[in-house]
């Protein structure tokens, strides 16, 4: 499970390939194409959970003290959930990053890992020291591995783990108000009981593990970014406002204030960004990335990428040590 036979012809085609947008876009100056591009991550082709677990691996034997991981709990199916931590766990600040939390919505996991290597090549060649001497990522980089094999293989619109339930609809942060689909399926069943999941259980878990700053929840689609919620504090309130602003000035996505939302039924409740705005309080963001899910976005892995991978380093920055 934990190795695969890497293509990596196509990774050095795809890297051609950034350095000429790169280049012809302007979107990096000539100096940084080089260190945008990945090598080990691939972005190019569907990312199953077995090479996401391959690139992990190698990504720890290439970065030692950079880049270590673990697991955070088991799926349905009994697959590991991979946690992998960016800089020192010893540093005054943490952040949460968690991705593919619906199975179709698998190119965020395939960014989020071309982003872990980014951070950790830089560094290992001198740059963003203050940033990672002074935070530490914990990155879940595929959530529902079980729901994302399912959308590759089976059904291409399947968000939910191998119980049918909404990963996304489990928290119990309001959970009896949650509503959407009766019984178990592709989507929106928020499940028979409020945290009910492996999957849900293991997040909350880390979610509560540590004083984090706050939360970067990726997703597709919609090329925007939800920040705020109801029940929240005017200083989580300010912080998330804060946090959809810098990421939005990188990546020019749209803003978009959730609170009240949900009291006028526009939206539902037992999300995980609802467990940690209302449920603990902290600040977050949910970006929602590109303009389509599953295979029909696989176009638009290396623009997510390019777009986003700034940011972290960005949101690093707005909390003091």
């Amino acid at each position: 499970m934990w190795t695969v036979e890497k293509n990596r012809k196509s990774v050095k085609l795809l890297s051609g390939l950034l350095a000429v947008m790169l280049l012809v876009t302007g979107m990096m100056p000539p100096a940084r194409i080089s260190a945008a591009v990945p090598s080990i991550v691939q972005l190019s082709s569907t990312y199953t959970y077995a090479e996401m677990c391959q690139d992990i691996a190698e990504l720890t034997q290439t970065y030692p003290g950079i880049v270590t991981s673990g697991a955070i709990g088991t799926s349905v199916l009994g697959n590991p959930i991979p946690l992998v931590i960016l800089g020192n766990p010893a540093a005054p600040r943490s952040i949460m990053v968690q991705s593919s939390i619906h199975g179709r919505e698998y190119i965020v996991s395939q960014t989020t890992m071309a982003t872990i290597e980014y951070y950790a090549s830089r560094y290992a060649a001198g740059e963003y020291g203050d940033v990672l001497a002074s935070t530490c990522f914990y990155i879940v980089p595929m959530v529902n591995p079980d729901g994302v094999t399912m959308a590759q293989m089976m059904n291409p619109s399947w968000k939910a783990n191998a119980n049918g339930v909404d990963l996304n609809r489990n928290f119990p942060t309001l959970w009896e108000l949650t509503k959407g689909a009766s019984a178990p399926g592709a989507a929106n069943f928020k499940g028979y009981l409020p945290g009910s999941e492996p999957e849900t259980q293991a997040l909350m878990n880390l979610a509560v593990s540590r004083d984090y700053c706050c939360y970067l929840n990726y997703h597709q689609q919609g090329n925007i970014i939800y920040y705020d919620d109801d029940l929240t504090s005017p200083v989580v309130s300010q912080l998330s406002a804060a946090l959809a602003r810098t990421v939005s000035a990188i990546n020019g996505y749209r803003p978009v204030n959730t609170a009240g939302s949900n009291a006028s039924g526009t939206t539902t409740y037992g999300g995980f960004g609802d467990f940690t705005l209302i449920g603990i309080q902290k600040p977050g963001i949910t970006v929602e990335c590109g303009s389509a899910y599953g295979a029909a976005a696989q176009g638009q892995a290396a623009s997510i990428y390019l777009k986003n991978v700034e940011t972290w380093a960005a949101v690093a920055r707005l909390f003091p040590s």
